[in-house]
């Protein structure tokens, strides 16, 4: 897996959705944001942190943020954006269903376009509990884009191989084989239901979703 992400490294901010492109959709992000969250600065683990668009976000609006990843290749790229942007941000290696902090350590935790790329994500959601201060939120942003349903798999047949033609430089497409599929419980997708249910297990209430 993160011989995966550290090859998808290589083009993943130049496909949609992966990184914050103009002004207005930052400033969107933010508002939402604000709405969200309780007033800060907040301590914010950006799990699976990628290559940083939420984690410079949170450090733009004055909180502290510490970003993990399981691709040093990923955590390079933003390292160099929060370097090119003079924001502080703890960038640090590791894996997001064993996470090396301390419990009660954090005020937020975040994921985005996450759950799907884990083996065990019942186990990731129980250490993302662990970490959070008593009072503290989980902020998952995620889809299902694959409910194996025949127009879901109508639509990817025809999306790869217009990415294919229109888009030869895309490595995140490739990435994407049958091999790392198999151990990945939900690989199109976790279900809002089981993403509920998996929160609700380790503890989490006051459940939210928009």
């Amino acid at each position: 897996i993160r011989t995966v992400w550290d090859f998808s490294s290589i083009s993943y901010d130049q496909n949609p959705g992966h990184c914050i492109v103009t002004e207005e959709e930052k400033a969107a992000w933010k508002r939402e944001l604000q709405r969200t969250l309780p007033p800060g600065p907040l301590k914010i683990l950006d799990i699976g942190c990628g290559t940083g668009a939420m984690a410079l976000l949170f450090a733009e609006m004055g909180h502290l943020v510490t970003g993990i990843d399981l691709s040093r290749d990923m955590m390079t790229k933003a390292r160099k954006k929060a370097e090119e942007r003079n924001l502080t941000i703890e960038l640090l290696n590791g894996d997001a269903e064993f996470l090396p902090f301390d419990d009660r350590s954090c005020d937020v935790v975040v994921t985005r376009h996450l759950l799907w790329t884990l083996p065990h994500p019942d186990i990731a959601v129980k250490d993302w509990h662990r970490v959070l201060k008593p009072e503290g939120r989980v902020l998952i942003i995620d889809g299902v884009w694959d409910d194996h349903s025949l127009l879901s798999k109508m639509k990817i047949r025809i999306s790869s191989g217009m990415a294919r033609i229109f888009e030869p430089h895309n490595t995140h497409q490739r990435s994407y084989d049958s091999t790392i599929r198999t151990i990945l419980p939900y690989g199109g997708g976790v279900p809002e239901e089981i993403t509920q249910k998996y929160l609700k297990d380790v503890g989490f209430i006051h459940l939210d979703t928009r």
